[in-house]
């Protein structure tokens, strides 16, 4: 994203002179120069602005809200997550991936959530997307993740769940349906408004 951004931003506060249509620019009045150069800074700002509401690697999801489907996966500290064995204990499954830039910025908000709720009330998961358990396990332990999690070994779970990228985020309620999901990065109010609706 960095890459992306910044050259927007330097250009929408930069001269207006050496871009295309300078000339004409310049053979405007003053007033008029003014009035395109804020337009131009307007239209830049807006952009960088959708770009920003866009973070995370991936906005779209193909599931709806339904039944969640059912999985097994094999835990990286050891045993077996089978989502059916959770009913009645709401889920919250968080999809990552090592490459994914944004993963890492919601990892405060997840672990502090975590803890707050306890395992008793709320099963937090962590799957891993596209991706080897080497990495996954390191990313985890750079960005201080610790809830229970593992690796999608074949996609089909990221199948099941129709993920298109990460992070996303899955809220199952106690019936084992999915109550919401959310493409990019979680935010503690979030986080607290869907789970407090599970509970």
């Amino acid at each position: 994203m960095r890459d992306l951004l910044c050259p927007v931003a330097e250009d929408a506060t930069a001269s207006p002179i050496g871009r295309p249509g300078a000339r004409a620019v310049l053979r405007m009045g003053r007033a008029a120069e003014r009035k395109a150069v804020a337009w131009y800074r307007f239209s830049s700002a807006l952009f960088a602005a959708i770009l920003l509401l866009g973070q995370g690697c991936s906005e779209t999801t193909g599931i709806a809200a339904g039944p969640a489907p059912d999985f097994a996966v094999e835990l990286f500290g050891g045993g077996l997550f089978q989502l059916s064995a959770h009913k009645g204990t709401p889920v919250v499954i968080n999809f990552f991936a090592s490459w994914c830039r944004a993963c890492g910025e919601e990892t405060p908000v997840i672990e502090k959530a975590a803890r707050e709720y306890g395992p008793e009330r709320v099963a937090f998961l962590g799957i891993a997307v596209d991706d080897t358990e080497k990495k996954a396990k390191e990313f985890m332990q750079e960005i201080g993740l610790t809830i229970p999690a593992g690796l999608d070994r074949t996609g089909e779970i990221k199948d099941a769940y129709g993920l298109y990228g990460m992070p996303t985020t899955f809220f199952i309620d106690k019936h084992g349906v999915v109550s919401y999901f959310h493409p990019g990065v979680v935010t503690a109010p979030l986080l607290e408004h869907e789970l407090e609706k599970l509970l």
